[in-house]
């Protein structure tokens, strides 16, 4: 999806369905006309907000724009939610020598096998994002205050292990909300979203999701994987062979976008 028009923000397009309210109002319109514009603005909205690409509530950072040379980068969410499935993801971009960029979630860094794999990710080049504490069903109603505190968790748990803050978040399902906007606008952070989705936790079929995955692969794409899929580590291998016979370089997604991931 692309990005919204600018104008098409979550504070513009409330205003336009008060304003158009007031008209109708003021004109004694027919009571479907006001049934129209709330469904309009809803349909705009629960689009914004669901597509982190449209820019609805906050800027992301979804793709390499203007990008002439034929680079991607690859990113997985919800780590270290299986470390020894992360370990195999590890394996097969240490054979190939492919960074990547891990979203991490907090709650997921705590006991030391999920740690160890967080070290090795740092140790190897990789790099470590934030994907929240919690990841909980909830996150999308949680006060900013909240939405703040869980940032800054996950930040503290990856510089105690790593040394290094981490700059880049990802919101748990790539949801915004004017809550995580107004959370955002008091932390330094980049939120990193995708202009591939995988679907790889809903398709199992390592060989249609290569064929998903191929059909609309562009350059200058940031890719959604998860390390925690089983079928990761058949269908990783397949994916990385492809691109690199078709001339495709990955980078670090730092080095895409020409951000820091880092403070």
């Amino acid at each position: 999806m692309l990005p919204f028009p600018k104008y098409l923000s979550f504070r513009n397009v409330l205003a336009g369905m008060l304003l158009l309210w007031g008209l109708a109002v003021l004109l004694k319109a027919a009571w479907w006309l006001y049934l129209l514009v709330f469904i309009i603005a809803l349909t705009i909205s629960y689009f914004g907000t669901t597509q982190i690409s449209s820019n609805f509530h906050m800027p992301s950072y979804c793709k390499a724009l203007n990008h002439d040379k034929k680079e991607i980068a690859i990113t997985f969410d919800d780590g270290v939610t299986n470390p020894e499935r992360s370990h195999l993801v590890l394996d097969i971009l240490k054979n190939y020598q492919i960074p990547a960029t891990f979203f991490c979630i907090g709650k997921n860094l705590e006991n030391k096998e999920q740690i160890k794999v967080l070290k090795r990710m740092n140790a190897e080049g990789h790099i470590i994002g934030n994907h929240s504490y919690s990841h909980s069903n909830f996150y999308d109603f949680f006060p900013s205050k909240k939405i703040i505190e869980e940032t800054l968790l996950t930040d503290k748990i990856i510089q105690t292990h790593t040394g290094k803050i981490p700059r880049f978040f990802r919101p748990p399902y790539g949801i915004t909300t004017p809550n995580i906007a107004k959370a955002f606008k008091t932390l330094e952070h980049k939120t990193i979203g995708w202009s591939l989705r995988s679907l790889d936790t809903v398709i199992k079929d390592e060989k249609k999701l290569f064929e998903r995955i191929k059909s609309k692969l562009k350059t200058g794409d940031i890719i959604l994987f998860h390390d925690h899929t089983q079928h990761m580590k058949t269908f990783l291998p397949m994916f990385l062979e492809y691109i690199l016979k078709e001339g495709y370089t990955v980078v670090g997604t730092d080095q895409l976008l020409g951000i820091n991931a880092y403070a």
